[in-house]
């Protein structure tokens, strides 16, 4: 459910041109460097260059900036411009962590859940995560719900701490955690048994492209548990779900097909309104993605 460590941080506003930039980064000035350093990895006002925006993440990292600490890390994690080392990732990473930056300190905690670079250690990892969430970022909060509601070496499932911390994380955009909140609202832990409720986190989850939450919302239409009982809709979110990477949704998918409960003309009905749902989410998704690189 979490993502790989080796995000890049997102640039900060400058009044950097590329001239004004070239000239005070070569006089050391870490936030020029810095600057340069996004440009190569963007590939916009300069062409994409990798090593070259190692070179300049370094120069600024070296100067004790925190933002290009982290990218540099990211580089290194990822073998970006640099042979991936993840011992190297790691020292960057909590050289960026020390001084606040939160997107590292996930990324630290990250490291130690998986002992990328560092030895396995989920205490530390949890230290970690917490300092990322309590400045709000959205990952650390993602990832300290999953533990709790799951439950990892040495931490024990909490729910009321799983509902806490993935209910902060939707708060932040995220997701996936509104499929653990649903879960949490139809099992009742850690909140009052709310089918109802339920429905509409999983809901909230589907009708943003999440195949899992895409799946759930069909499994509670094919139970009619929290609203009406429904296999066409339950058709139409199971065939989606599939489209979204969901594997599982298949099950339920020839669950239906295997009962014939529905007719033909149901079953064609329903997999139109799927192609339907699936253009309307894509054509969506690309405008938001069109809106970003403007």
């Amino acid at each position: 459910m979490l993502v790989l460590v080796g995000t890049i941080t997102v640039p900060a506003t400058n009044s950097f041109t590329l001239a004004t930039a070239l000239t005070a980064a070569a006089k050391g000035d870490a936030e020029a460097q810095y600057f340069l350093a996004k440009q190569y990895c963007k590939g916009t006002e300069l062409p994409q260059n990798y090593p070259k925006a190692v070179e300049y993440f370094r120069k600024a990292a070296e100067q004790g900036h925190a933002f290009a600490q982290n990218d540099l890390a990211a580089c290194y994690a990822k073998g970006w411009g640099v042979e991936t080392n993840y011992e190297e990732a790691a020292r960057w990473y909590r050289k960026a962590a020390e001084q606040g930056d939160p997107l590292a300190q996930y990324s630290m905690g990250r490291i130690h859940f998986l002992g990328r670079g560092v030895p396995k250690n989920m205490p530390e990892a949890m230290r970690w995560y917490k300092k990322a969430a309590e400045q709000n970022q959205p990952d650390a909060l993602q990832a300290l719900g999953d533990i709790y509601l799951n439950g990892r070496e040495g931490v024990k499932i909490d729910f009321a701490e799983a509902f806490k911390w993935c209910e902060k994380a939707v708060e932040q955009g995220c997701v996936g955690p509104l499929n653990s909140l649903g879960y949490m609202y139809e099992q009742g832990y850690a909140v009052a048994r709310n089918p109802e409720m339920a429905v509409k986190c999983y809901r909230q989850a589907a009708e943003r492209g999440d195949g899992r939450g895409q799946m759930n919302l069909g499994r509670m239409y094919q139970d009619g548990f929290g609203l009406p009982k429904d296999l066409v809709e339950a058709y139409v979110w199971f065939s989606v779900a599939i489209r979204n990477g969901e594997g599982t949704a298949r099950h339920y998918l020839e669950q239906l097909e295997d009962d014939e409960t529905l007719t033909p003309q149901e079953i064609r009905n329903a997999r139109t309104r799927a192609d339907e749902i699936q253009e309307r989410w894509e054509a969506s998704n690309a405008k938001a993605e069109s809106r970003q690189t403007k």
